[in-house]
């Protein structure tokens, strides 16, 4: 049974209108605009058997554009499903996969009838740079198609305790003292820490620890049972009804540490140490950056000639997001240089200098993106690199930062946060306000000093 999402119940879901009526169940709601067809193929064939067999559904947006459902990665959903008791997957009641390009793992937002509904990120099929850089170091290679299956069943499981907690928050609540009492490894490799895409009525820091000790308890039970011999117990008795579960391998990039170490650790090499010269001089009048190219030679060579170039409409684009953006901000780019060459990450940046590449506008996606994709996807690209150049001027804003959201944190993991808060707060402002206003707020008074994009 096919699914399909109409365009305006996506803007529901993305910005969790209040609107909505309390007596509707929001889940009804989305099914009410599922268009029901009877295709025969794989995936829709699939999706159905998990529906039937599971009573969860598996939707996307499909749209132009949007990221969709891959079958191997809808057959280890249903290969999931089967791992665990039906105790514990009962609660989860559709997996969505998010249409935005935003890489995080998982997201969980309890609240307005959410409750039971995961959010897939961009990151379970394309994980982040950071994640391929860590696998790299840990494990000599990059991943395998199959590594990459792995996690994203490691992924799914911890969106499923999340599923779990909200119905039966008495269980999170006994799990604290546990917590309490040692470190668990939590760090994600991905946008946002995963303390801060989980929202949900009850939520105790408790649930993150325990959502990825379930995970090991999935792919590595001797390993928890052996360092972490209450957390199995607590498992074992309280989520899993008494099942040893015959789950999957996984490949671990944890450094062993918590989700913060402090200082300036970085898992994916050094932080940047911030500058020691003054921020530039704020300009009358419209402000834009020297935007130049970088000349790789032979390192091009095998590029397609009309990458070899920024292309105009990058070019607009660029012009496009300093119209809109403050020169207290945007000025801490100076320049911006394209660098025609498949051997860079889609951006870079370092002290007041952004590079751009044939990546940032052309590498591929799930989907053909046209004009208007890339554009939108570009300007988030651009904006993450140029949230860093101004915290290269404003290291004092990393430190409010760490000082109200926790003192703990590495400048690394802060960076993380505070680009991949600038860039919602760019693109999708309620959104950012509905899931963390404290944050919202933040961006908006000490980074964009008021300027809002609503």
């Amino acid at each position: 049974m096919k699914k399909q999402i109409a365009a305006f119940v996506l803007v529901l879901i993305l910005l969790v209108s209040p609107a909505m009526s309390q007596n509707a169940s929001y889940l009804d709601s989305v099914y009410q605009t599922l268009e029901v067809a009877t295709g025969t193929d794989a995936l829709t064939a699939l999706k159905n058997s998990i529906n039937e067999k599971f009573n969860v559904v598996i939707a996307e947006d499909e749209g132009e554009n949007q990221n969709t459902w891959n079958l191997n990665y809808v057959q280890a959903i249903k290969e999931v499903f089967e791992a665990v008791p039906a105790s514990f997957s009962m609660y989860t009641r559709m997996v969505f996969l998010d249409p935005s390009p935003v890489q995080y793992e998982v997201k969980y937002v309890g609240f307005n009838d959410q409750h039971g509904i995961i959010w897939a990120g961009a990151g379970v099929m394309t994980p982040s740079v950071m994640y391929y850089r860590r696998f790299k170091e840990v494990y000599g290679s990059a991943p395998t198609e199959a590594q990459l299956l792995s996690r994203f069943k490691t992924i799914l499981v911890r969106g499923m305790t999340y599923s779990f907690l909200q119905e039966n928050p008495e269980i999170g609540k006994r799990y604290a003292s546990i917590a309490a009492g040692s470190t668990f490894p939590t760090k994600v490799y991905s946008p946002a820490a995963e303390t801060n895409m989980v929202t949900a009525p009850g939520k105790i820091a408790a649930w993150i620890d325990l959502a990825f000790a379930v995970s090991m308890y999935c792919t590595d039970p001797a390993t928890l049972q052996s360092r972490f011999a209450s957390r199995f117990d607590f498992i074992k008795t309280n989520l899993m009804n008494g099942q040893a579960i015959s789950g999957w391998s996984d490949k671990p990039i944890n450094d062993g540490g918590g989700n913060n170490n402090g200082g300036n650790d970085n898992a994916s090499g050094t932080v940047e140490t911030p500058g020691t010269r003054p921020p530039p001089v704020i300009p009358d009048g419209d402000y834009m950056p020297v935007v130049t190219q970088v000349d790789v030679g032979t390192a091009a060579a095998s590029l397609p000639a009309e990458h070899k170039e920024a292309p105009e409409l990058m070019r607009s684009a660029i012009a496009e997001l300093f119209a809109e953006l403050p020169k207290f901000f945007s000025t801490c780019t100076e320049a911006i240089a394209y660098v025609p060459t498949t051997d860079t990450e889609t951006a870079f940046s370092s002290e007041g200098f952004v590079f751009i590449t044939q990546n940032s506008w052309f590498m591929p996606s799930f989907v053909e993106l046209d004009d208007a994709a890339r554009n939108k996807r570009f300007k988030q690209i651009l904006l993450r690199e140029m949230t860093l150049r101004f915290l290269y001027f404003h290291p004092e804003v990393t430190a409010k930062w760490k000082e109200k959201f926790d003192k703990n944190m590495s400048t690394f993991d802060a960076y993380v946060d505070m680009t991949q808060a600038a860039v919602l707060y760019y693109s999708a402002p309620a959104y950012l306000k509905q899931i963390n206003n404290e944050r919202y707020e933040f961006v908006k008074t000490v980074i964009m000093i008021g300027k809002t994009f609503e």
